[in-house]
């Protein structure tokens, strides 16, 4: 309470660029993926809870749910949905590749869904969509960052706990053979191929959190947050860090 209000809004946009960065650290670090288009996965979780929280044809399938206060948690599980179904197409080619043509290929999804985003009518083009609203929880209204900034730290521990826990586990133990183990992998009975996409979706899923935490803080949302350098500034965050 005693900071002032642009420090506790930085501090909040660390806890969500770390939320991306745990997922990224998981997938480069651990299962040694490289990936420069996480940026897009953001978008995708800000852009899912945006348009149904906004959109006249999202208000027609809710029907009297409209504008209530539960909306934007529909717009969660929608960003979740989409980021999986996404995710696990795109990890099913992408995580087969070799050396450097598996970074190449990041960055080419990941600018083809920046100008998707864009290129939209119904997601606002390059204007982007305005008026999502402020999260409700139990009837409280994290509207100020000060509250928001809360939930953000708290589900970034949340993850980074969790995350802590499946590497201890068997399930962690192949995941951290992926990088320079998979040929032993392979011996003891472990699909490395599944294990791969499992992870690759895991760090797009964290991502599309980050971004719906993103779209309610910034109660705005345009393209620009999720082009092809963002991407690269998440993989840096990740390796710096």
């Amino acid at each position: 309470g005693f900071l002032p209000e642009f420090t506790v809004v930085v501090i909040s946009y660390i806890g969500l660029y770390a939320l991306v960065a745990v997922g990224l650290a998981m997938l480069t670090g651990v299962g040694g993926m490289t990936s420069f288009g996480q940026a897009a996965f953001v978008g995708m979780g800000a852009y899912a809870t945006a348009w149904i929280c906004t959109s006249p044809t999202a208000a027609q399938w809710l029907g009297p749910l409209a504008g209530s206060a539960i909306v934007p948690w529909f717009g969660l599980a929608l960003g979740l949905v989409l980021t999986f179904a996404l995710a696990w197409m795109l990890g099913a080619v992408t995580v087969k590749l070799q050396g450097h043509y598996l970074p190449l290929c990041t960055i080419a999804w990941g600018l083809g869904l920046y100008y998707l985003f864009g290129n939209m009518e119904f997601l606002g083009g390059q204007t982007g969509i305005t008026g999502v609203p402020a999260l409700v929880v139990f009837g409280y209204s994290l509207a100020s960052p000060r509250s928001l900034g809360i939930v953000i730290w708290f589900a970034l521990l949340i993850a980074l706990w969790l995350l802590h826990n499946l590497l201890d586990s068997r399930e962690g133990r192949a995941i951290r053979a992926l990088k320079s183990g998979r040929l032993m992998a392979e011996s003891m009975g472990v699909d490395t191929a599944r294990h791969r996409i499992k992870l690759f979706v895991l760090a797009a899923l964290m991502a599309a959190i980050s971004g719906w935490l993103y779209a309610h803080m910034q109660r705005f949302v345009n393209p620009t947050p999720f082009n092809l350098n963002i991407g690269i500034e998440y993989l840096f965050m990740a390796v710096v860090g």
